[in-house]
């Protein structure tokens, strides 16, 4: 039980916890769509201007559409994850969450899967419209694991630095030069794999051995990343 200007108020489990917090952010997001909606309208832009500009054959095709998908989806994931956290940040809620007893590990969990569940709509309709335009289909339904395991990193590493960015008040206009790097893996394993995907025919243990080692810094981010936060809201308290 907690206490707050005398009122009582009992102190949530940890599964509660995630699950109102991920409720909150999809709640807000649907009600106002202004993230999803600034996010698809600059996906469409991007994959326009590259239909008009286009003039790659078939073999050329397949690398460059999936450099452009992957580099669409990390700064689309840029604008989702800023825009989930400055809501907390702004009106300071992030401050009477952590009063009422939600622990930054659950905050930051949470944060993640309700990038991750918006960004998965808008990997939908990324590669909906690079079919449609480029006639860029994937043969292989690992696909899905893929998209689903990249997300998750990528997601997980704007998360933790869009949450240290905003709370310093550090312009965010420079998480887009400090995620690059750590990105690095996920988008040339990305890239490589979705080249794969394109084609009739891959080896099997290469894809396998792909996804194991995406599944790695996945655990690794998400692992680190949930400490990292949680010492740091408890150092700044």
């Amino acid at each position: 039980m907690i206490s707050v200007n005398n009122i009582t108020l009992e102190k949530p489990g940890y599964i509660q916890s995630f699950f109102h917090m991920v409720k909150k952010d999809l709640k807000l997001e649907l009600r106002s769509f202004s993230t999803l909606s600034v996010t698809i309208v600059f996906t469409a832009i991007v994959v326009s201007l590259f239909n008009i500009t286009f003039p790659f054959g078939v073999d050329e095709k397949n690398t460059i559409v999936a450099i452009i998908i992957w580099i669409i989806f990390l700064f689309s994931s840029l604008i989702v994850s800023s825009g989930l956290i400055d809501i907390d940040m702004k009106n300071k809620s992030i401050d009477l969450l952590f009063i009422i007893g939600i622990k930054p590990e659950i905050y930051f969990l949470s944060k993640i899967f309700s990038t991750v569940v918006i960004l998965s709509v808008v990997q939908l309709i990324t590669f909906g419209l690079f079919y449609v335009l480029f006639q860029f289909s994937i043969n292989s339904p690992l696909m899905i694991v893929v998209a689903l395991i990249v997300n998750l990193g990528i997601s997980t590493l704007n998360t933790i630095l869009g949450i240290i960015t905003s709370r310093n008040n550090i312009n965010q206009n420079l998480l887009s030069i400090l995620v690059l790097p750590f990105t690095l893996p996920y988008l040339l394993g990305s890239v490589e794999l979705t080249k794969l995907f394109a084609v009739d025919s891959f080896l099997i243990n290469d894809v396998i051995n792909s996804i194991v080692a995406i599944l790695c810094f996945d655990l690794i981010f998400v692992i680190s990343g949930a400490l990292l936060i949680g010492m740091y809201f408890k150092l700044e308290n």
